[in-house]
């Protein structure tokens, strides 16, 4: 098995032809479908820039690209043996922080801001968004060869989340840090936690 592991992670510095096209490819392709499915089935995309400015759209488009772009890198380096991965999982908490001391901030000073008259299609949308990305994210994982199968589960999970909720943010016409917590945080927390309890059968090789 040693043998193994090093030949992979020599091979990991030079990677074959397409291989990482082969990654690439199903991530590139979900975060397709699901920015246009939401489209097609929505009405009033950027609606609430107009009452409400960038504001809100800025916080929740900061975070989600944010952890989309660190998700994705973090899988190309759980994907390749022999690399370490400390780093790439702490950057993929780091858009946490900020939207931590955003969500304590308001409730300190206004109280928890968690009502929303959309709540239940916000809802539906990072809960049927998330697994679809996430199977992006596994299916790409695949084309390399990842040892730590529940981290790489965990980030598949966490880009799956951060997919729907770039998807849906547009349509989105709810503001508060509160909402955001509840309807769009723990969701992708909870699809984290799904890829853990799935990558090492998901991506077993």
């Amino acid at each position: 098995m040693d043998n193994i592991l090093d030949q992979l992670a020599s091979e990991g510095a030079a990677p074959a032809r397409g291989v990482s096209w082969r990654f690439a490819a199903p991530m590139f392709g979900v975060i397709a479908a699901c920015g246009l499915g939401v489209g097609l089935a929505l009405d009033g995309a950027f609606a609430s820039v107009e009452t409400d400015g960038m504001g809100p759209l800025t916080v929740k488009w900061g975070f989600s690209l944010t952890l989309l772009l660190l998700a994705a890198a973090a899988l190309f380096v759980l994907g390749k043996p022999g690399r370490p991965t400390t780093m790439a999982l702490l950057g993929v908490a780091a858009p946490f922080v900020p939207i931590a001391a955003l969500f304590l901030y308001e409730t300190v000073a206004f109280g928890p801001q968690v009502a929303g008259d959309t709540w239940a299609q916000c809802l539906a949308a990072m809960l049927l968004m998330s697994p679809i990305a996430f199977i992006g994210a596994v299916l790409g994982m695949r084309a390399f060869a990842p040892t730590n199968l529940r981290r790489a589960g965990l980030v598949a999970g966490l880009f799956g989340g951060a997919v729907a909720m770039t998807a849906y943010a547009p349509f989105c016409p709810e503001r508060g840090m509160g909402y955001m917590a509840l309807f769009y945080i723990l969701p992708i927390l909870a699809m984290a936690g799904l890829g853990w309890l799935l990558g090492p059968r998901l991506l077993r090789w």
